[in-house]
């Protein structure tokens, strides 16, 4: 039984061989195709496997390792954006992520899907909170980052800043003692997640948002 369990999900989430996946569904899936390298796929609750060659549907939530690869990522678009779109009802977000691991997330509250970084250890930052170390500041040092490059709407959220696109080319780094966000291409909307404050970075560009006085994530 657990065995027939296990195949039905992972049919639900591929299809047979060589079938095209399911559309995405806004807030329970994306779609997925390796476009090159070596990309680790870790859903939520479930087995981590190596994507191949075919395209793949994955829950909302889990955790895409593109460190030695690099990833195509499809999303839906909320409902009323679809509805708004009329015909254009079927349209997905579009973009590739490489360079770094991530976790994906859509919810009602954001407009965009979300993709937040994700490893790195941040233990070797020293003091999470500032107030308690006031004579120590955290060093630069790169804790992890994630490069992405397209068309489609996404957010890239770091430990201190979230950035919003629309068909671009840009970087998001995260330091010890801040977030980096760098545009090769486009427009790209930062915003802080202590204060709220946001500004905009053109291509060529980048904007560096501190730490705040408590560690964010």
């Amino acid at each position: 039984m657990i065995l027939s369990l296990a195949i039905v999900a992972a049919l639900l989430f591929t299809g047979p061989a060589g079938a095209a996946p399911p559309p995405p569904r806004f807030g329970h899936s994306v779609d997925i195709g390796l476009v090159s390298g070596t990309v680790v796929v870790t859903p939520p609750g479930g087995h981590r496997f190596t994507l191949g060659t075919q395209d793949r549907s994955i829950p909302t939530g889990s955790l895409i390792d593109t460190t030695h690869g690099r990833v195509d990522l499809r999303s839906a678009p909320p409902p009323a954006a679809s509805r708004a779109a009329g015909a254009a009802a079927g349209r997905v977000e579009d973009a590739q992520f490489y360079d770094g691991a991530f976790r994906v997330t859509q919810s009602p509250s954001s407009p965009v899907a979300q993709i937040w970084l994700a490893g790195g250890n941040t233990g070797t930052c020293g003091a999470p909170n500032i107030a308690l170390a006031p004579h120590r500041s955290p060093p630069h040092r790169v804790v992890r980052l994630l490069r992405a490059s397209g068309p489609g709407k996404f957010e890239t959220v770091g430990r201190y800043s979230a950035a919003t696109v629309l068909g671009t080319r840009w970087l998001t780094e995260d330091f010890c003692d801040g977030t980096l966000v760098r545009v090769a291409q486009g427009v790209v909307v930062v915003r802080d997640l202590a204060t709220g404050a946001t500004v905009t970075v053109h291509a060529g560009h980048s904007v560096f948002t501190p730490a705040a006085t408590a560690a964010r994530r």
